[in-house]
């Protein structure tokens, strides 16, 4: 396999993690409560993280030949990685991908559970989930991503290939 679909499919893996990252970040914003004065820089500005990350993960998408080609230039080499095909590495990829997102998420998920679980406890008339959701929902979210990563690594595997294949990918 040439070094430059290696880089694609390592670069590529980054995206997608960028990719999925905006999807706890948009709904962190849209839970967050807006002030009373609703300015349009104050909106914006609880969007800006993900739509700025949005952007740069489609614009890394798109550039990843063209930087796989840029990274190995002058030795864009067959790499000997034995009977590994595109396919097995893109799953590889969305294993790691999926695991990266349920491991570095369940602690969280289970600390806010706990949190919630305790101060129910000892102010009722406190409600926490609506004060603090938000810190709830991302983790809870990311664990949920890692999930489909995870669990859809064979069909996401083969959409990409295809992809590759209809776009001749070195």
């Amino acid at each position: 396999m040439p070094l430059s679909s290696i880089v694609v499919i390592a670069i590529r893996l980054f995206a997608l993690n960028w990719l999925l990252t905006v999807v706890p970040l948009l709904l962190s914003a849209a839970t967050t409560p807006l002030p009373h004065e609703r300015h349009l820089s104050a909106v914006l500005m609880l969007y800006a993280p993900a739509v700025l990350l949005l952007i740069f993960a489609a614009g890394l998408w798109i550039l990843t030949p063209a930087i796989g080609r840029f990274v190995s230039r002058g030795v864009d080499t067959n790499v000997s990685i034995g009977s590994l095909s595109r396919s097995d590495l893109y799953s590889f990829a969305f294993v790691f991908l999926g695991l990266f997102f349920i491991l570095s998420s369940f602690a969280d998920v289970i600390n806010w559970i706990h949190y919630f679980a305790t101060v129910s406890r000892e102010d009722p008339r406190h409600d926490p989930r609506v004060q603090n959701l938000y810190q709830l929902t991302r983790p809870c979210l990311t664990l949920a991503l890692g999930l489909v990563s995870l669990l859809g690594a064979p069909r996401w595997t083969k959409k990409l290939v295809a992809y590759d294949q209809k776009n001749q990918v070195a």
